[in-house]
């Protein structure tokens, strides 16, 4: 008899064998059969990055220029690659570059040179060159290269503009790179920190005519200095007459003060107006303008397929020849999923062939689809519908449609025209099949050609270019000669009379600048006695004064005193001067408004003029109003505290007019001034 044990031993080895296969089985047939659908790794996009790389991994490794067909309207394509390699050989580093003409497909021109960067993997300079920009947009892996600076002096000099050639760019940005002083020229200038500065930097940049709204501001500003120099005539004129008038009835003899300088600025200001706007014009009609820089492109073609390179369309054409729906690589990944597309074309009767290509006015065509359209059917010569669509970032296409050997009934001419043109918030398979949708109408008609391009029958009778006069008055000419020039000419002379005012109150109220001019105007009298002749008429008198002067100034002098310093040791100068003329002013009365203002002017008696007004003034003081001349008496610290008109005090500089109504008495004078 058998144990439990042993009978239990026993099943197990018999079981073992069916669990074994049971659990290798299944594992061992894992690799034969096929794979869920669900378990498979996702395949990733086609993108602009990816594109631009594989172009950029067919050419020499360290020295990669790609040149993108869309520039083919503008350049010769082996050209530009031929330049492009001379400019960027000359760093001597690695340099990957890619010169593209400019759209608004899904990769952002921030984001595709980091791409770009990480999928090489390569050190080196990683360049993206497009027309329209006036910059280099350029990145470094493991080079030593000031790319930077370099950004920042292109910026700040503007050494390039929308229209320079891009083999220009590759040669300014690396004779940038380059150059020796560029980390000086890199600082930021010594106006940056003012407020504004970048707005008056921009129109200093923009009177240089460095940029395309150049000749319209210069426009502006002459107009607006016109404007100011004819208000300033015009005011300056209103003020003179008015000043002489004034001095007729003041009975002033002479030309009054400051008629000399209104009539030069009188005559300066027209002068000054007519100058600029010459100046400009001459100007604007001698510099380069940014559009000078544009790059003469070849004449186009006013015959069929109207373009002067068809490089992109017979790649275009050839996809097409396999598939009637080619999408290009560069917007593969922007316009979404267009299968129900391709199904409906490879089914449909009508020949339909449609292009999703990313258009550029610097293209072949000149970014106009149906001039492209017509290029296609030129080369693939074969017949049917033609559709061009471009859409490189999947939002707003623009769709073109052309019909060879086919047409459609007046009925539906007017319906092809409403889905073509740009489709606003619609996607590409949304705008191509409302599209296809009329075209399907369309029935064959051997030998029907469509007219030519529209664009085509503008080039026979090209609009005529507009010229530098009609640019340099493009701005707002009636603002600027009219409001601008005016009130800039108030502005201006307002900010005369305030520095005037400012002169003004300064003489009125003197305060603490009196001891230092009193001091350099008694050393003014001493050297004018160290010259004078020893047989002077006027020696003695004015050594008189100049010791009275000299004996004040050592004592305790007030305000009244120290300008009473100033006036003797200013007559004194006066005196002994070599002209004649002037010495004879001498003697003359001292202006009684503000004796500091020298002598009176000569008067006689004019019209209507009161007792009053016949108090000894300077000429400048004559020619003012009665309120104008109060504010402008003399204003000196009185003994009992505060300021009072120098005229109030019954001093002996008052009552002797300072010495030329009565002679001055030294030992009073000293009394005064509490001289011991």
């Amino acid at each position: 008899m058998h144990s439990p044990s042993r009978s239990l031993r026993r099943a197990l080895v018999f079981l073992a064998a069916p669990l074994l296969l049971a659990l290798v089985g299944p594992a061992a047939l894992l690799p034969v059969l096929p794979a869920h659908a669900d378990t498979a790794p996702p395949e990733e996009p086609t993108s602009v990055a990816a594109h631009y790389t594989g172009l950029l991994e067919e050419r020499p490794e360290g020295a990669a220029v790609v040149v993108e067909d869309t520039l083919l309207g503008d350049y010769d394509a082996d050209e530009l690659e031929r330049s492009l390699h001379e400019a960027f050989g000359r760093l001597g580093v690695d340099y990957y570059v890619v010169a593209r003409a400019a759209v608004d497909d899904v990769a952002s021109d921030a984001e595709l040179l980091p791409a770009l960067q990480d999928r090489v993997g390569e050190p080196g300079l990683y360049v993206l060159l497009q027309p329209g920009e006036s910059r280099v947009q350029a990145l470094g892996r493991g080079v030593d290269l000031p790319l930077r600076e370099a950004g920042q002096v292109v910026s700040l000099e503007r050494l390039m503009t929308y229209h320079t050639p891009l083999d220009t760019k590759a040669d300014v940005f690396v004779d940038t790179l380059t150059a020796p002083d560029l980390h000086e020229r890199a600082q930021p200038r010594w106006y940056s920190r003012i407020p504004a500065a970048w707005y008056a930097e921009q129109y200093v940049q923009d009177l240089k005519l460095n940029t395309s709204s150049g000749p319209g501001v210069l426009g502006e500003a002459a107009a607006a200095v016109a404007g100011m120099a004819a208000t300033l005539w015009a005011v300056l004129s209103a003020v003179r007459h008015g000043r002489r008038a004034r001095a007729t009835e003041a009975g002033y003899q002479g030309r009054p003060p400051g008629d000399r300088a209104l009539t030069v600025g009188r005559f300066l200001a027209p002068v000054v107006g007519v100058l600029a706007l010459v100046a400009a014009l001459v100007h604007v009609h001698t510099a380069t303008l940014p559009e000078d820089e544009r790059r003469e492109t070849p004449d186009q073609r006013v015959l069929a397929p109207y373009v002067h390179d068809t490089s992109r369309v017979e790649r275009v054409a050839a996809g097409l020849a396999q598939d009637p729906l080619y999408v290009d690589p560069r917007v593969g990944a922007g316009v979404g999923d267009l299968t129900g597309i391709a199904e409906r074309l490879s089914g449909s009767d009508l020949p339909v062939y449609t292009a999703v290509v990313p258009m550029s006015r610097h293209d072949e065509s000149g970014g106009d689809l149906e001039i492209f359209a017509h290029a296609l059917h030129h080369v693939m010569d074969e017949d049917g519908a033609f559709v061009v669509v471009d859409d490189a970032d999947g939002s707003d296409p623009a769709l073109e449609a052309v019909l060879f050997g086919h047409t459609l009934g007046e009925a539906v001419v007017d319906p092809l025209t409403d889905v073509t043109g740009y489709r606003f918030d619609l996607t590409t398979r949304q705008a191509v099949e409302d599209l296809l949708d009329v075209v399907d109408q369309a029935s064959p008609a051997p030998g029907q050609e469509p007219p030519p391009p529209a664009e085509v029958e503008y080039r026979t009778e090209p609009a005529p270019e507009p010229s530098r006069l009609s640019a340099f008055l493009s701005g707002d000419w009636s603002m600027a000669l009219f409001v601008t020039g005016p009130l800039s000419a108030l502005a201006l002379l307002g900010l005369v009379w305030a520095v005037l005012g400012v002169r003004g109150r300064m003489d009125t109220i003197p305060g603490r600048s009196l001891r230092p001019r009193a001091d350099r105007a008694v050393r003014r009298a001493a050297r004018a006695l160290e010259a004078a002749p020893a047989d002077h008429a006027g020696l003695d008198r004015s050594l008189r004064e100049t010791d009275t002067a000299l004996a004040v100034l050592r004592g305790a002098p007030d305000e009244l005193d120290l300008v009473g310093v100033v006036v003797l040791s200013d007559r004194v100068v006066r005196r002994l001067d070599p002209d004649p003329d002037t010495a004879a002013t001498a003697d003359l009365p001292v202006c009684m408004v503000n004796p500091l203002h020298g002598p009176a002017a000569p008067q006689g008696r004019g019209r209507g003029q009161r007792p009053r007004e016949r108090q000894a003034r300077c000429a400048s003081c004559a020619l003012l109003s009665d309120r104008a001349r109060d504010r402008r008496v003399l204003m000196v610290a009185a003994p009992s505290g505060g300021r009072r008109p120098h005229l109030e005090l019954a001093r002996l500089w008052v009552t002797s007019g300072y010495g030329t109504s009565g002679r001055l008495d030294t030992e009073d004078l000293m009394g005064e001034s509490r001289v011991h």
